[in-house]
């Protein structure tokens, strides 16, 4: 495992997560998070666990400037998934990794959205997938890029 590329390929999802974009964009924009989080529990599930899930859930609220926690939650939802099931995904062709991106992004946006409409907010319709949509379509490819990077 590298231990820099996991700094940096954090510090880039943060950055990407917080970046402005069209309104238009901003439904699709992927859980950038989630998916640098699912590479490394597949990648290094000994060492990448809930742990730094909550941290990275924690840094990604303070920078969102969401409710304290919620992406901490979600985050460490989606590792508990990804740390039960990390042998059989890695098995997985690439476009049937898509799906389970796909399915464990789309439980974390459902608890994210969850969790808010305790809170008062109620979004209009199910606009709140289309992250999960987007990040499945990305994963074959940061997928394929994380990978060359982390050989070297």
């Amino acid at each position: 495992m590298n231990i820099p590329l996991l700094i940096l390929s954090f510090l880039v999802a943060f950055l990407l997560s917080v970046i402005t974009l069209p309104e238009s964009l901003m439904l699709w924009r992927p859980e950038w998070a989630a998916l640098i989080l699912f590479y490394w529990v597949l990648q290094a599930p000994e060492k990448v666990g809930l742990g730094l899930a909550w941290t990275v859930g924690l840094l990604l609220d303070v920078l969102e400037g969401t409710l304290f926690g919620l992406n901490a939650l979600s985050l460490a939802v989606v590792a508990y998934l990804l740390l039960t099931m990390h042998q059989r995904i890695k098995m997985f062709p690439l476009l049937q990794q898509s799906l389970t991106v796909f399915m464990v992004i789309g439980i974390n946006v459902m608890l994210v959205h969850w969790v808010k409409s305790l809170t008062g907010y109620r979004p209009a319709d199910m606009t709140f997938l289309f992250p999960a949509i987007s990040s499945a379509l990305i994963w074959p490819i940061l997928y394929l890029v994380m990978n060359r990077l982390d050989r070297y």
